[in-house]
């Protein structure tokens, strides 16, 4: 996998990418913020966005696993005939922004909305991201019907 840090987890990333996002939201809009997301899933996850288009999930499934488990996330994968489900009952990032008494910008769970749906643009699949709230969402990909 392309994407695997390795080192002490520093947290306070979190907090970084809170405040960017607040702040282009506010000063740019929101489909400027928008458009910084697509672009982040279509260069920076670039070998995933890739995988799902030639129909391969695995490099996703082994994203959400990976960067969830090393910052200590309460989450489940399940993979059911064509349906892999991420529950995420508390994200880590969200907690640790809770945890500092910082607001968490509207936008910030935005973003994993706007990257799922960019990740499987050209590919047989589709993801439906729940944002639940304090924390908790729920992404599930699919092949699409039509595929």
């Amino acid at each position: 996998m392309r994407y695997r840090e390795e080192g002490q987890v520093h947290m306070d990333f979190h907090r970084t990418t809170n405040g960017t996002i607040a702040y282009l939201r506010n000063n740019y809009g929101q489909d400027f913020l928008d458009e910084t997301f697509r672009a982040t899933a279509r260069d920076v996850y670039k070998s995933i966005r890739e995988d799902l288009e030639r129909g391969d999930a695995s490099q996703l499934v082994e994203h959400w696993r990976y960067f969830f488990s090393r910052e200590g996330g309460d989450y489940e994968i399940s993979e059911e005939c064509d349906e892999i489900r991420l529950e995420v009952k508390r994200c880590p990032a969200v907690s640790y922004l809770q945890g500092k008494s910082i607001e968490v910008d509207p936008g910030f769970c935005r973003q994993t909305s706007v990257v799922n749906s960019t990740l499987v643009e050209n590919s047989e699949f589709e993801i439906e991201t729940q944002v639940l709230g304090n924390g908790r969402c729920v992404q599930t990909l699919r092949k699409r019907r039509n595929a």
